[in-house]
């Protein structure tokens, strides 16, 4: 189930870049750039947290996703529930050791991504049409 939440989450900062080609929702235009800037700064905070630790205690102190998704979901929740497969359980329990900051940096490529992407299609059929005016 891990990974399908953060499959879900990745196709959501991917596909927000979308919203750049809809004219109809013009106030959600900068919606992609500031989710993919309050992630950037996620990523701040939790290394930052991270390193005051080092500083303080001489450990790390960032928050695994396990634990976070623990304090976000409640333990024992239907989000945490481990698969039939060993190799994925594993998986999972490797991914869920790792610190926020891995997923938060995963979520602000994804989302810079797709910025460009949908950038780079929205210029292509500004080209087009604007070829289209000419032979016209």
């Amino acid at each position: 189930m891990v990974f399908l939440q953060v499959s879900a989450l990745l196709l959501l900062a991917w596909c927000f870049g979308a919203v750049q080609l809809s004219q109809r929702v013009r106030g959600l235009h900068s919606a992609p750039m500031w989710l993919a800037v309050a992630w950037a700064l996620g990523v701040v905070a939790c290394i930052g947290l991270g390193a005051s630790g080092l500083l303080r205690h001489g450990d790390w102190q960032s928050l695994s996703t396990g634990q976070a998704l623990h304090r976000l979901f409640g333990e024992g929740n239907l989000a945490m529930r481990r698969s039939e497969w060993a190799a994925l359980n594993r998986a999972a329990g490797v991914y869920l050791n790792l610190d926020v900051v891995w997923t938060l940096l995963a979520l602000c490529v994804a989302q810079f991504h797709s910025a460009m992407f949908w950038a780079g299609v929205a210029e292509r059929r500004r080209h087009a049409r604007a070829l289209r005016r000419r032979a016209a």
